[in-house]
């Protein structure tokens, strides 16, 4: 730049011409050549230069000031320290004369004032890790907001901005939650008409979506930090956290209010204040920031399914499909919240409820979401299995939607939920095995996967394994897969009698467990006779098999059971089928003494 350009832009009234300027300069390493006339101008023009500059380069901003802070006028001395505030360098200012005059000017009459001398208090503070002043700042703004009829827009950028710094201290985002009239001043930034507040409490023109973003990332900010949960943890986490509590380097203090019940109160707080309405507008925030964090307040509201009626009427489907449609490619972690909030309501909303007409149109647009939650590199074990069970219940629509599940993304869907089927994990063994039992019955694709693929036989393999599994959903969702494949397909009947010792173990212990499993049982083993009727009476090793492995003590048994067991009168006759099947196909019905 010429001198006379830089000498115009020292002089410049644009501030952020001003500072993208000087950001340019100094990724260029070129703010020497500003210093010499930064030095002439006057307290005004020196303040406003100053302020900008501590934040883009501090280091350098020091070294330049040779002015007293405290002689100039008290907005341009405390726009000089808030900027400062933001850094560990610009510490190096706050002496205790400069912290006197803070503390001074938070007492002011005038509103501006002492928001911006508190918000810079606050950065102070929480740059030395000092939390017990910060309950002073939250009472000053408690006490601002119960007595300010309205805030103009420059008060209310500082208001959020403190808050936003505020509500990072678990405890201070609990003692926040408390204060309905202080959210209210905050919600009121944003204007909706489903806000449970004075549409007074704000003077702006435009009573719809603030034009500058920093007040919808400030709130958006803030909303996060009270409803957010803590992330879960991996492993290797909470061994680190468990020798960071032994060495006492824990905050017990914030592990107390970030833990669940205390968010779980706070969100119950947010909802009646009425935060619903202002999501929904911060759901279309041209700021990408500020949608994420507006998907954190949602999914934490959301965790409490208590809370799920309530947010269904306020538009939360919309919103998040709305903040979903304008995700970035690719997703970065912090996307996901949108994804898994998604997922969870999806999980347990009834489909008149969560999807527009057409049903089978709207399930279908729920598909990649969910997809792309389940892949990502970055996705939690939860956030996986939340999407299979997600994905499970778009499925569960219609044919036509569960062939467009095993379909998309060339059988992506359909290739992680078999990877996930071997998972040691296992909730997402549940989760998996109870999509592919809804799969298999209504798509196509699926059934493939089962009867044609070149690893059918291993796959129904797996189902037989999973069949014998620990928890009892996987069972139910593994049996249940079979029970409906050997129903549909000789061929599936056939690769699970390949191994006929292994078959009948699976099958015996499926017989003696709850009812549900018991039917399912016997619809597999009354398929496989039937469809193996000829295959067992010509081999004598699978025949001897069944005789030695004591299936038919097992169902004699089994009859008593049955007619004494709720439920257990309507499986008989598939019982009866099932003896007089095996007796067809050469087995001896006899009781073994």
């Amino acid at each position: 730049m010429s001198g006379d350009d830089l000498d115009q832009l020292l002089k410049s009234d644009d501030k952020i011409l001003k500072t993208l300027i000087l950001h340019k300069l100094n990724e260029r390493n070129g703010l020497g050549s500003v210093v010499s006339g930064f030095k002439a101008l006057d307290n005004k023009k020196y303040a406003e230069f100053i302020s900008i500059l501590l934040e883009i380069n501090p280091e350098i901003s020091i070294s330049l000031l040779d002015r007293d802070l405290l002689a100039f006028d008290v907005l341009d001395s405390l726009s000089i320290l808030n900027s400062a505030a933001s850094s560990k360098a610009g510490l190096k200012l706050f002496n205790e004369q400069v912290l006197a005059y803070l503390h001074s000017q938070s007492s002011n009459e005038d509103t501006y004032i002492i928001l911006l001398a508190t918000l810079t208090l606050i950065k102070h503070d929480k740059q030395l890790n000092k939390k017990e002043p910060l309950h002073n700042h939250t009472n000053t703004l408690i006490n601002l907001s119960s007595s300010t009829a309205s805030l103009t827009d420059s008060q209310m950028k500082v208001f959020l901005e403190a808050l936003s710094y505020l509500s990072s201290t678990p405890i201070i985002a609990d003692k926040l939650s408390q204060h309905p009239a202080t959210i209210n001043v905050a919600l009121s930034a944003i204007q909706s008409p489903s806000t449970k507040i004075s549409t007074q409490l704000y003077s702006q023109e435009n009573s719809s979506i603030p034009s500058d973003t920093s007040i919808e990332f400030a709130l958006s900010t803030t909303l996060a930090n009270i409803c957010k949960y803590a992330p879960p943890l991996s492993e290797e986490a909470q061994t680190v956290k468990k020798l960071h509590k032994s060495t006492k380097q824990l905050d017990m203090e914030d592990e107390e209010y970030m833990g669940t019940d205390r968010v779980r109160v706070r969100n119950t707080r947010m909802l009646e204040i009425g935060v619903g309405g202002v999501l929904s507008v911060l759901s279309k925030s041209k700021s990408l920031l500020t949608r994420r964090n507006t998907a954190s307040v949602y999914l934490g509201l959301i965790t409490n399914d208590s809370n799920r009626a309530v947010l269904l009427k306020e538009g939360v489907i919309k919103a998040l499909l709305q903040i979903i449609s304008q995700q970035p490619t690719p997703l970065a972690s912090e996307d996901l919240a949108a994804n898994q909030a998604l997922a969870k309501m999806t999980i347990t909303t009834p489909p008149s409820s969560l999807y527009t007409p057409p049903i089978t149109t709207s399930a279908i647009s729920f598909i990649r979401p969910f997809f792309e939650m389940l892949v990502h590199d970055s996705a939690l074990q939860l956030q996986q299995f939340e999407a299979l069970m997600a994905l499970t219940n778009v499925a569960s629509i219609g044919p036509d939607v569960a062939e467009r599940v095993s379909a998309a993304f060339d059988g992506a869907i359909l290739s992680a939920t078999h990877s996930h089927l071997l998972s040691n994990h296992e909730m997402l063994q549940r989760a998996s095995v109870e999509l592919m039992c809804n799969l298999v019955g209504m798509s196509e694709t699926a059934f493939e996967q089962y009867t044609t693929s070149s690893r059918a036989r291993v796959n129904c393999g797996i189902l037989l394994a999973l069949s014998d599994a620990e928890l009892v959903q996987t069972r139910l969702g593994a049996s249940g897969a079979l029970a409906q494949l050997c129903g549909m397909s000789p061929v599936v009947c056939a690769h699970i009698l390949a191994d006929p010792a292994k078959f009948m173990r699976v099958l015996i212990a499926l017989l003696g467990d709850e009812i549900g499993l018991v039917h399912r049982a016997l619809c597999i083993l009354d398929a496989t006779l039937d469809a193996c009727r000829e295959v067992l009476r010509e081999d004598n090793g699978a025949r001897q098999a069944i005789q030695e492995s004591g299936l038919v003590d097992t169902l004699k048994t089994l009859i008593l059971r049955l007619a004494n067991e709720a439920g257990g009168r309507d499986v008989l006759p598939i019982l009866k089928d099932a003896l007089i099947k095996l007796k067809e196909c050469g087995v001896s019905i006899q009781v073994s003494s």
